[in-house]
């Protein structure tokens, strides 16, 4: 599980990230509304899981409380491949090695022995990058 912030659900943007139902999700889109004369102004947020891909919208009030996890980005070299979407990566900084996994099918199958790649820690860790040598 990474680190958990909470901030106010105004101060979320698009492309920012949310902690919700043990699973870290971007915000594709978020729009306010004000309601009526005594209501407090509502925020409709839809969200994509970073893990599983699915969709879904959350309704709350904007001046309500929501978990922000903070992600641990790691600079890493893959040092073999277990399948097409799990690969065995070394840490540059630490040199601690670590599975991971990719989602993005464009990168699945692709990524080499020896290529540098961005991990996210998000609880579990997932390939997000490969660069070019």
């Amino acid at each position: 599980m990474p680190e958990i912030q909470v901030r106010k659900v105004i101060d979320l943007k698009k492309g920012s990230y949310i902690w919700y139902n043990n699973e870290v999700w971007e915000v594709l889109e978020i729009e306010t509304v004000k309601t009526g004369k005594h209501g407090s102004a509502k925020a409709k947020i839809l969200i994509k899981s970073v893990v599983s891909g699915r969709t879904t919208e959350l309704v709350k009030p904007t001046q309500d409380l929501i978990e922000v996890p903070v992600i641990n980005k790691i600079k890493g070299q893959v040092i073999a491949k277990i399948s097409d979407d799990k690969y065995t990566v070394m840490d540059l900084d630490t040199y601690e090695t670590f599975d991971a996994r990719v989602l993005d099918e464009n990168l699945k199958g692709k990524i080499q022995e020896g290529q540098k790649v961005l991990v996210w820690d998000v609880g579990e860790k997932i390939i997000v990058q490969a660069f070019r040598e």
